[in-house]
């Protein structure tokens, strides 16, 4: 039985939990089908595969267009994907970051049926700290098995009660990002979020991406 009400007054460092250096095994078949480029901004891949989580800071506005795409066929750059599962982490009870007007916007774009692009996004909303964990921990494996989805889609993982003791919300956030990185063992993992959390290895940074684009501008004036 998976609770997390048992996940309190354990004295165990959750040090412990941020070391995540185990090798997998994966056939080339499930590597290819549960793997794919998506288009960060223009002329930028990013390479979503399994085995490693991407991290995404401050690129909400990424999440309709590769949630869509992800639903695409692999001829049309897509994931193909039965589903797509979102777990949406509710920053202080509302999130403006779900905008179901772009999930219609791109699913036209793309030519998809957009009736039946909605019935394959399966989303579920977390409003606390334990409800966040409780669904990531216990609740996904069973949904990703449910729904067939080939990718899960995380945001707010700092989605915590205020009443908390800081000590709780790390040893959460600690269980909560071991999860992550075992189910990225067998789909493609995407979380977003507005901070950076040392704990993944790969990180996509909107402000430093959008900084190097400045220093690579401000050369090419130099260089004229």
């Amino acid at each position: 039985m998976c609770s997390i009400s048992l996940l309190n007054n354990i004295g165990v460092s959750f040090k412990m939990f941020y070391k995540f250096e185990n090798s997998f095994f994966v056939s080339a078949h499930d590597y290819l089908l549960k793997s794919f480029k998506f288009d960060l901004q223009q002329n930028q891949l990013v390479d979503l595969t399994i085995g490693s989580p991407t991290f995404f800071v401050n690129f909400y506005n990424l999440i309709p267009k590769l949630t869509i795409k992800a639903l695409l066929p692999r001829n049309y750059g897509g994931l193909e994907s039965p589903t797509v599962t979102i777990i949406d982490g509710v920053i202080r009870g509302h999130s403006n970051h779900l905008d179901f007007y772009s999930f219609i916007d791109y699913a036209i774009k793309y030519g998809i049926n957009v009736n039946s692009a909605l019935e394959r996004i399966i989303i579920t909303r977390s409003f606390t700290a334990h409800q966040l964990a409780n669904t990531i921990i216990c609740k996904l494996p069973k949904m990703i098995q449910r729904y067939r989805s080939n990718i899960v889609i995380i945001t707010d993982l700092f989605a915590t009660d205020e009443q908390l003791h800081l000590s709780e919300r790390r040893w959460l956030l600690g269980h909560i990002i071991k999860s992550i990185h075992d189910i990225s063992e067998s789909i493609i993992a995407a979380v977003f979020s507005p901070v950076v959390i040392d704990d993944f290895r790969k990180v996509i940074d909107n402000n430093l991406i959008g900084n190097n684009h400045d220093n690579k501008q401000t050369k090419q004036r130099e260089m004229k």
